[in-house]
């Protein structure tokens, strides 16, 4: 477990498949910027029997708050194979946890987890053109604007353009 002053971030735990599903597949509350986009139960369930939603490739956190509700996840997935690094994806579930703080207490720790961890020299998050909330953190952590992939994901009927970040291990560990 990574412990915070306001936030824990640890590992999915069986116990915690049906909230994490339930929350997961809220639409109503995603959010502007989260795509209309659900799993199947079964599949979501197998995927943690099979791996436990952590493994070389890809990685999830609960980030729980102190008093032990699942406020969102945190994770990291394999960008293209010939890439030295991963993609970050993040999500707080419930309007009653944004703007609190929670992702900029988690999103350091993990950062500096993964590279204390894993061996990869990169990490990329991708956010929606538009997701200010979204840049404005990336930004905090030390984040570099890369670029933009032009209508590279279809988010609720139309296709919008996403904006690459980056930062990579020295600006981490030796910062």
């Amino acid at each position: 477990m990574i412990r915070g002053e306001r936030v824990n971030l640890r590992t999915i735990r069986e116990k915690d498949l049906d909230e994490l599903y339930n929350l997961s597949c809220e639409l109503e509350d995603a959010g502007e910027f989260m795509p209309l986009a659900l799993q199947s139960q079964s599949s979501f369930k197998a995927q943690f029997q099979q791996t436990g939603f952590w493994s070389d490739d890809r990685g999830e956190l609960i980030i729980e708050t102190m008093a032990g509700e699942i406020a969102g996840i945190i994770g990291y997935t394999k960008t293209a194979h010939y890439m030295d690094g991963f993609e970050l994806f993040y999500r707080i579930f419930e309007s009653k946890h944004r703007g609190k703080g929670l992702m900029s207490e988690a999103l350091p720790a993990f950062i500096r987890f993964v590279f204390q961890s894993k061996n990869v020299n990169r990490l990329q998050a991708v956010t929606v053109e538009g997701n200010e909330a979204s840049v404005a953190i990336l930004v905090k952590m030390g984040f570099m604007y890369e670029g933009i992939m032009r209508q590279a994901r279809h988010l609720k009927g139309k296709h919008v353009n996403l904006k690459v970040y980056a930062i990579l291990k020295d600006e981490v560990l030796q910062g």
